[in-house]
């Protein structure tokens, strides 16, 4: 379905709750001060669109293009996203302060290199069966998130609070074990003893 079967036009300061929007092109486009709540966007393209002082609330993407959407002054809480495609996005252009209790995002399936996650406290965040090349997550606090069968080739973790973390069945977890918080973590033995090696440890068996 286009966007012509939507019923509602997403236009500046619409605020919009339990709506379905599918097929819907935005893509370069400016969007400001708009509100959704419980909403569901099926097969959209938000590709570079610039989402000003807009917030989302308890939406879901799927199947989406996200790629190098701007996102200033922005908002996100107890969103999730499927099988969307996300390259490029710097989620530290968002509004995080005047959430008083941000709930976790969720990205299952989704393909997200090149983003920026720097110095954000997403605990629990979800990241599970994602391609997360080249992202940046230092100095982020990411308490108890799940990173199952994520590739993280090429990501940086510096200073990264992975307290309780799950990555299990995730790849190319490059983490130096000297600068990072991981106690509590889970990895699977082969990431295991990769993270051991990196720090200079010889496994003989």
């Amino acid at each position: 379905m286009g966007a012509c079967m939507n019923k509602i036009k997403i236009v500046d300061n619409l605020d919009c709750f339990a709506e379905r929007f599918e097929g819907v092109d935005l893509h370069g486009t400016r969007l400001n001060k708009a509100e959704f709540e419980e909403c569901t966007f099926v097969s959209c393209d938000f590709s570079e669109t610039f989402f000003y002082a807009c917030r989302f609330i308890d939406c879901h993407f799927e199947n989406c293009n996200l790629s190098v959407m701007k996102l200033t002054d922005s908002r996100f809480s107890h969103t999730d996203f499927t099988s969307c495609k996300m390259n490029g996005i710097d989620w530290c252009m968002c509004n995080w302060k005047s959430l008083l209790n941000p709930l976790p995002l969720s990205f299952k399936e989704c393909i997200l290199d090149d983003s920026n996650f720097f110095g954000l406290l997403m605990e629990s965040v979800v990241m599970r069966e994602c391609r997360a090349k080249e992202v940046d997550f230092r100095s982020s606090l990411l308490h108890n998130a799940n990173f199952t069968a994520t590739d993280f080739k090429g990501a940086l973790f510096s200073d990264t609070h992975l307290e309780n973390a799950n990555f299990t069945n995730a790849s190319n977890t490059h983490i130096d074990l000297r600068t990072n918080h991981l106690k509590g973590a889970i990895f699977s033995r082969f990431e295991a003893l990769a993270l051991l090696e990196g720090v200079g440890i010889v496994l003989v068996d």
